[in-house]
């Protein structure tokens, strides 16, 4: 008996640690998953490890709406893009130099799928429009790379009777944004070494008498 409960732990233990250990979907915010794959919360929750699901209220406190839920979903379709737009001049004859290289920020697009209970598919849309609505920037696990620094662009989702009644499928397009830092001004110690400094708009002033009388003979054409 004491040897069937050992295997039994040791194999509860085994599929948590895989679960925990397999590659991983999902987007997160602040390394807490607003949406996660659905095998990842199902082989979790009967063993009662529901702390891998985030608190509803820590969820609603990240993207700024009361009751969000963290949803589950399946991984359909993802793809990843990113130009480097190469700057040329011509010359002579047909010929051309480069001279500059820029790097644009880059687009994920996520096709998730989600539904089952009416209380999951509202779970799962709601979540989906929050992240879409949300000014946070959100973190794009794949098994391979962590895509950081995202916000949505485009959200549309769809149902279709050839596959199934509850099945929701959302198109989340994600778009990088880099965060520019702030700018500190400070006092130097050689006055003839500050930058210049706007002030406010130079409001227009009389001429005096002398300067009037220097420019009276020119006429402004």
């Amino acid at each position: 008996m004491a040897a069937t409960v050992e295997l039994l732990i040791a194999d509860a233990e085994d599929l948590i640690l895989g679960a925990l250990l397999a590659p991983q979907w999902g987007v997160y915010l602040n390394g807490v998953p607003v949406i996660q794959p659905a095998s990842v919360a199902a082989s979790l929750l009967p063993f009662g490890v529901s702390a891998a699901l985030a608190d509803v209220s820590a969820i609603a406190g990240l993207i700024g709406g009361g009751g969000i839920q963290p949803a589950v979903a399946s991984t359909v379709e993802f793809e990843f893009a990113q130009d480097w737009p190469i700057s040329n001049y011509p010359q002579e004859q047909g010929a051309f130099q480069s001279y500059n290289k820029v790097t644009l920020p880059f687009d994920v697009k996520l096709r998730l799928a989600g539904g089952g209970s009416l209380g999951s598919a509202q779970a799962f849309l709601t979540t989906c429009l929050a992240v879409a609505n949300s000014f946070s920037l959100f973190d794009i696990v794949t098994p391979e790379l962590t895509f950081t620094s995202c916000s949505v662009a485009h959200v549309s989702y769809q149902r279709k009777a050839d596959r199934g009644a509850t099945l929701i499928v959302v198109d989340l397009w994600f778009q990088q944004i880099n965060v520019a830092s702030s700018t500190t001004f400070q006092n130097t110690q050689q006055p003839g070494n500050a930058s210049a400094t706007s002030l406010s708009n130079v409001q227009p002033q009389t001429p005096n008498q002398q300067v009037d009388q220097a420019f009276s003979g020119y006429t402004v054409h």
